[in-house]
């Protein structure tokens, strides 16, 4: 049958052939009847032989990420038919049966196809006798919008004991400029949004979420996406490399202090190794040591930190650093600040001989032993009858038995007062006696 819908002569055979391929037909789905002519051309009557073959043909539907699938019936065989089968494979694999339809709608929806790949698809139509009929092959490809060249995300860092900052790095430059912030607190579970960020305007994006950053460490990732106009929501084109905060977390047995880190994963460019800090006497952290990237535990004894008039309150991070390279602008990821609480230790002595300080062995100050530096201090001496002989705020500077005028006291037993506020909070106050001995 032509375009005007009218059949037109396409071969003439002898009265034994059965077989005929037309192959002009032009990619044309047509109908076709064959007729019997006797010796004298009289033609018989087309009655019920007019046949037309399944014409298939296939939509990507960007919205739902889905191939529609839709075909015709087969014109021939009225009554006579089984079903339908559909057969669809991605471009180059073998054929698999997608559905059996044995009624309308023919048609069939392909859910979960794979982005930017081109799929085929064909009907193969069953009559009860037996016969069937296969369809054209039909071709649709999946096209998404060309996803940015890179997006990576570059650090996590704690800012607070709440809050975290990462970044991220991405092509803006193509027709996909809005991001997605997605967090989770363990691997083995789904990411749920935190944030999207539309029509981001610059290469790197600083973001900062809220959770309590020293109980809890989550896991990121950054979505890039697009909103098709037609659709109600927009789609997931290309993912990030993952990042997490950094959770760090001491112990302290006796004096031997255990710190453990959550491990940083990942970095565009790899896990170069981490660097543990520890906040020295002028409030700025100072790196101890750096260690490899498989490392997560490291250890120190106290003793070594804690002398003289360092504070009873010592405090670490650890920072994660990236490999050299990448597209990305990497940064550092930095723990939150773990605290180590050491027991206060304050002795005072009962008795002491002022004068030379070069005689060895011979205490010629009085003031108490601490291993900490109180937040607030008073010391004072007075004699047996109350007269104040001596007073300071400095935890550091004793009394060398002098009085005020600067003669020394004669031998004899003193009364000392001292108060003081350790890091705690905690204030107390002492009182008790020093006795001067002289040699």
């Amino acid at each position: 049958m032509n375009a005007q819908q009218s059949f037109e002569l396409l071969f003439s055979f002898d009265p034994y052939t059965f077989e005929y391929k037309h192959m002009t037909s032009g990619l044309k789905n047509l109908a076709y009847a064959v007729t019997a002519e006797d010796s004298i051309g009289n033609e018989s009557l087309f009655g019920q032989n007019v046949h037309r073959a399944v014409s298939v043909s296939s939509d990507f539907d960007l919205c739902e990420l889905s191939n529609e699938v839709l075909w015709t019936g087969y014109e021939g065989w009225e009554g006579q038919i089984s079903g339908y089968k559909l057969y669809g494979a991605i471009a180059g694999d073998p054929f698999q049966e997608l559905d059996f339809v044995q009624a309308p709608p023919l048609s069939f929806t392909h859910t979960q196809v794979e982005v930017d790949t081109t799929y085929v698809y064909y009907v193969e139509t069953t009559n009860s006798k037996g016969l069937t009929s296969i369809s054209s092959i039909d071709s649709v490809t999946s096209i998404f919008p060309e996803a940015p060249s890179y997006i990576t995300l570059d650090y996590i860092s704690v800012i607070d004991a709440s809050t975290v900052e990462l970044q991220f790095s991405a092509d803006i430059n193509g027709p996909v400029t809005s991001f997605r912030i997605m967090r989770r607190s363990n691997p083995a579970t789904p990411f749920t949004a935190v944030e999207t960020l539309w029509n981001v305007g610059q290469t790197t994006s600083v973001f900062q979420d809220q959770f309590p950053t020293g109980s809890i460490s989550y896991q990121y990732m950054i979505q890039s996406l697009f909103q098709p106009v037609a659709c109600n929501s927009s789609l997931v084109i290309s993912e990030s490399n993952t990042g997490n905060s950094i959770l760090l977390e001491n112990e302290l047995d006796d004096r031997l202090l255990t710190l453990n880190w959550t491990a940083y994963s990942e970095y565009e460019t790899g896990l170069m190794g981490y660097i543990i800090q520890r906040r020295g006497g002028d409030g700025e952290f100072i790196d101890i040591q750096t260690v490899g990237p498989n490392t997560t535990q490291w250890q120190e004894t106290i003793e070594s930190v804690v002398n003289g008039f360092q504070p009873g309150e010592i405090q670490y991070r650890v920072l994660a650093l990236s490999n050299d390279g990448g597209v990305g602008q990497a940064g550092t990821s930095i723990s939150n600040i773990t605290s180590v609480t050491v027991e206060t230790v304050l002795q005072i002595p009962n008795a002491f001989t002022p004068g030379n300080p070069g005689s060895s062995g011979v205490d010629h100050e009085f003031k108490p032993l601490m291993d900490f530096g109180p937040k607030v201090y008073l010391m004072m001496v007075v004699d047996r009858g109350g007269r104040k002989l001596f007073e300071t705020t400095q935890a550091d500077v004793g009394w060398d038995g002098r009085f005020q005028n600067g003669e020394f006291v004669n031998e004899g037993v003193y009364v000392y007062y001292i108060q003081y506020t350790d890091y705690t909070g905690l204030t107390r106050s002492l009182t008790g006696n020093v006795t001067v001995l002289y040699p």
